[in-house]
């Protein structure tokens, strides 16, 4: 039994260390951004690397969980790469944004498209310190699920297609 929980322990910490260098070797991400890609990638090593960890030798070879992560973060630097030089790939794989606001104005359609109540459309502009839809020029639904704005300058807002100074 002891020699199995080593023996054990070894697998996880070879696996732990094998994936944080490729890991390493795919690149940076920030984590607020993920797409459904990377989502993607997290499961898959997840269920690679988890497998590893939990099941023995005899079950699961160490060699195989690593070619596994292997293959999994080569896949992803090649679709990355990819996606870098082919705008229609990159919408495939990553999706785009989603105009949420125009001038001021919610955009309705696209909301519904979304999903999303004008009730958690008011949290996420409250989230970014705006009160009213009026206040916001732009707003984008990003591929992340955040939502990214540009208000209007010096604190007009929109009123009719026309904008009026706030006192």
């Amino acid at each position: 039994m002891d020699m199995f929980l080593g023996h054990q322990l070894a697998r996880i910490l070879a696996i732990y260390i094998f994936t944080v260098i490729m890991l390493r070797v795919a690149g940076k991400r920030r984590i607020a951004h993920l797409s459904a890609f990377d989502i993607l990638i997290i499961i898959a090593l997840g269920s690679a690397v988890g497998d590893v960890m939990v099941y023995g030798e005899d079950t699961v070879p160490l060699a195989s969980g690593m070619m596994v992560v292997f293959a999994v973060v080569a896949l992803q630097i090649i679709v990355s790469k990819l996606t870098e030089h082919n705008k229609s790939l990159a919408y495939l794989v990553h999706g785009r944004g989603t105009e949420i606001i125009r001038r001021g104005h919610i955009v309705r359609h696209n909301l519904e498209a979304e999903d999303l109540t004008e009730d958690e459309l008011m949290e996420l502009l409250r989230e970014k310190g705006v009160g009213r839809v009026s206040e916001v020029k732009e707003a984008v639904l990003e591929r992340s699920g955040e939502l990214g704005l540009v208000p209007y300058e010096n604190g007009h807002i929109a009123r009719r297609g026309r904008r009026r100074r706030i006192a």
